[in-house]
């Protein structure tokens, strides 16, 4: 699925959070949005998936200006946010059960889909027949996760997937994210885990001041990998250099 964000502005009463942003998604990449805390990164994210709208501008679905996710829509987009809520009561089993409901996957479908990314996520496929409630941050990471990807959607957003996650877990989504995309799909997802972000990502964006201030792929970022992607982070956001000599009781 291609997006575009057309001059996107959002502000929240007198407070500007977005402005003049202009971006293009396209299939066969993986993104990321980057940028300090309170940048504007889930904000973006929230516009992109409906769950709230634009003061100006518009956004484009497959070229489309779609003022409202139509059903056919909504079932091509899969997306995890940063909280990751869900059914907690449920058991893993009947929460996929239930996705599996709202989206219209067959049963013979929901059933090996299931057990293929059980199997891949979970050294204990028994573990989807326990309560959510019982389950440790990663392990909901890893259900949020398969949830969002169950209908095959054609665009997966992801906010922090890899938050929570333990090393080897991580690397798990890394190459799962990979494997997914699968050269066709598109994938946009925001992270503070830089090191993970340059073993997934195609391209990258840098929001600050409310607009996008970098937009290009991974190699152009980091100059043909000559540079590490954190320092060039810093290159762009030139944060303010500050220092401990006034504290003295260290």
């Amino acid at each position: 699925m291609q997006i575009n964000f057309l001059n996107i502005g959002k502000a929240f009463d007198k407070k500007v959070v977005l402005k003049n942003i202009n971006l293009e998604l396209n299939p066969g990449n993986t993104y990321c949005i980057l940028g300090k805390n309170g940048a504007g990164k889930t904000t973006l994210m929230n516009l992109l998936l409906q769950l709230s709208s634009p003061s100006e501008g518009h956004l484009l679905y497959d070229g489309a200006i779609q003022n409202e996710l139509t059903k056919n829509l909504k079932r091509r987009i899969g997306a995890m946010s940063e909280d990751n809520p869900l059914i907690e009561e449920l058991t893993a089993m009947q929460y996929f059960k239930l996705h599996g409901k709202l989206y219209g996957i067959a049963r013979s479908d929901l059933k090996l889909r299931v057990k293929d990314l059980s199997t891949y996520f979970f050294d204990d496929p028994e573990d989807l027949n326990k309560r959510l409630s019982a389950f440790s941050t990663g392990m909901k990471k890893k259900v949020g996760l398969m949830a969002s990807v169950l209908h095959t959607p054609d665009l997966l957003v992801l906010d922090e997937p890899f938050s929570g996650l333990d090393p080897v877990a991580a690397k798990m989504t890394i190459d799962f994210i990979r494997t997914y995309q699968n050269g066709h799909r598109t994938i946009f997802l925001s992270s503070h885990d830089l090191a993970y972000v340059a073993k997934v990502v195609s391209h990258l964006a840098v929001l600050d001041n409310s607009e996008i201030v970098f937009a290009g792929s991974l190699e152009t970022f980091t100059n043909e990998g000559k540079n590490e992607i954190d320092s060039a982070l810093l290159e762009v956001l030139k944060p303010d250099t500050r220092n401990l000599d006034g504290i003295g009781w260290f």
